[in-house]
């Protein structure tokens, strides 16, 4: 086997100061305290495995770990992993574990528990079709596995680290059970006390936390994590007028989100930081190419005329937004240059009637399904139905809430449009975005063959240079077939109370490495 050093590449949405804080001085570091963040939703699960929630994962990764996690430059680094190898053929990978990591309950953690953890994701997992090439894990002792692969998969060592749906690792009597039958323990740096749907969940810091020795300190969703507040509490709080008010009086300390409207009037409060992330996700309108009218490419594509995407960005995002065209956000390895920026924006009514008069289309209705629990979504929607109404397309719009609007999409009939943030899946890097439109689950209800074998290249090719092709070749596609538009990308606003020290805003609300004053 060949030594690998942790592979580069996947983006990560980090504050440019956090190298900064990280050396903050020792001295001002305080132990104690409860902080309180306010979030919009609850999570549907404690159980890490199994959700891609954001709700859930705020929560999750406080308590949870892998074998890898991802830094603040997004690269993949080991967390409990100590040290990974891998065959020259890509075909087996040979990971040894940190020695001396305790789980909640006090057990050690060790190979058994690991092969056991993979093997449950391999049956429940949310991202589980990334375990299809897994053949089979062995122990070689009590703080060493082998995987070996079915066929190489040279995405595997970052899914490991992908915080979407963790691959966390839990101890072997627990990955034995069922999905939601788990008890919650993990090995992170914050223990469950008490989950009260509807309200909130606490945590406690967990005292035998073993801190990873290999780093200085916080990095990204890794690193060296130091926990300093005796409680962490995440209130679920859905009206964000309350989360506001909550923040000002002190009753919570951080908002994982607020609105540039809400931000310009917090700001002026010397007791509260406003902080940006730019970008935080992607918004995108994917299109059923499996129903018709949208099934016919015309009409796909006279969509993508039509659309006046900087319009619909500058309203729905009241103004934080940046003008993009990639699948991948510029300065990452896989960033695809100009692919694809010809069809983009194009706001070409002239073209648009032109597509749609070729298409044959005789005022077939086209159903754009949204939802009303995030404004992007609703507005991106209203705008985009009064865009297209325009050019003769008669569409119409179906809101609800995100539940059904989220179950909607996944029907193969019913909607022919759906609007939706695309946050962690580029944050992931170029197989996180090519599995929304590959496989038999893929987004746009129909299976291109191009679009699989350029996946196939992706997950195969040796060589990076070729992997970077392949994703530039599914953006071309992506765009020349019109199975999803990029409208463009969103920032976002996160607030806290100014006595909050060594806070930088992340994927999640990171309350390790964080104290008050």
């Amino acid at each position: 086997m060949k030594r690998l050093f942790p592979s580069a590449g996947l983006f990560a949405a980090a504050c440019m100061a956090a190298l900064a804080l990280a050396a903050a001085p020792a001295q001002a570091q305080k132990r104690g305290g409860d902080v309180v963040v306010a979030q919009q939703a609850q999570p549907p699960s404690l159980d890490a495995q199994i959700t891609f929630a954001q709700a859930a994962r705020n929560i999750n990764l406080h308590i949870y770990e892998g074998l890898f996690a991802r830094n603040d430059k997004g690269e993949t680094i080991p967390e409990l992993a100590e040290s990974y190898s891998a065959a020259p053929d890509s075909l087996s990978y040979e990971i040894k574990l940190r020695k001396g990591v305790k789980f909640h309950n006090m057990k050690e953690m060790k190979a058994a528990d690991v092969k056991a953890s993979l093997e449950r994701y391999a049956r429940y997992g949310g991202s589980a079709q990334n375990m299809s090439q897994v053949d089979h894990i062995d122990i070689v002792d009590d703080y060493t596995i082998r995987i070996a692969m079915k066929k190489p998969f040279q995405g595997f060592i970052e899914f490991l680290g992908s915080p979407r749906a963790p691959v966390a690792i839990y101890p072997a009597e627990e990955a034995a059970k069922a999905p939601n039958q788990i008890n919650i323990i993990g090995t992170g740096p914050f223990q469950l006390v008490e989950y009260k749907p509807d309200s909130y969940v606490k945590l406690k810091r967990f005292d035998a936390y073993s801190a990873n020795p290999n780093y200085k300190g916080r990095d990204g969703l890794g690193g060296r994590k130091t926990a300093y507040f005796d409680t962490v509490t995440f209130r679920f709080m859905p009206e964000a007028g309350a989360r506001e008010s909550a923040l000002q009086t002190g009753e919570v300390q951080v908002l994982e989100a607020i609105s540039p409207t809400a931000a310009k009037r917090l700001k002026r409060d010397s007791n509260i930081k406003i902080y940006e992330m730019m970008p935080w996700a992607f918004q995108t309108i994917f299109l059923n190419a499996g129903l018709p009218p949208t099934d016919n490419l015309k009409v796909r594509q006279a969509i993508q005329a039509a659309l006046d995407d900087e319009e619909i960005m500058a309203i729905s995002t009241d103004g934080l937004y940046r003008m993009t065209h990639g699948w991948q956000h510029p300065g990452t390895p896989y960033f695809a240059g100009d692919v694809g920026k010809s069809l983009y924006n194009l706001h070409n009514i002239e073209l648009a009637k032109k597509l749609l008069k070729e298409s044959g289309y005789k005022g077939e209705e086209l159903t754009f399904i949204a939802d009303n629990g995030f404004k992007n979504h609703n507005d991106t929607a209203v705008i985009a139905t009064q865009q297209l109404q325009a050019i003769g397309l008669n569409v119409k719009l179906r809101i609800a809430d995100w539940p059904t609007t989220l179950a909607a999409r996944e029907k193969t009939t019913g909607w022919n449009l759906f609007p939706i943030m695309v946050g962690i899946e580029p944050y992931e890097g170029p197989n996180g975005v090519a599995v929304l439109f590959t496989g038999d689950q893929n987004w746009q209800h129909h299976k291109d063959a191009g679009l699989e074998a350029a996946m196939a290249r992706l997950n195969s090719a040796p060589d990076q240079a070729d992997r970077k092709a392949a994703f530039a070749t599914i953006q071309q596609i992506v765009y020349e077939q019109v199975y999803a538009i990029k409208v463009g990308d969103i920032g976002v606003l996160e607030a806290a109370r100014s006595n909050l020290k060594n806070f930088v805003p992340h994927r999640i609300p990171r309350m390790w490495d964080v104290w008050y004053e």
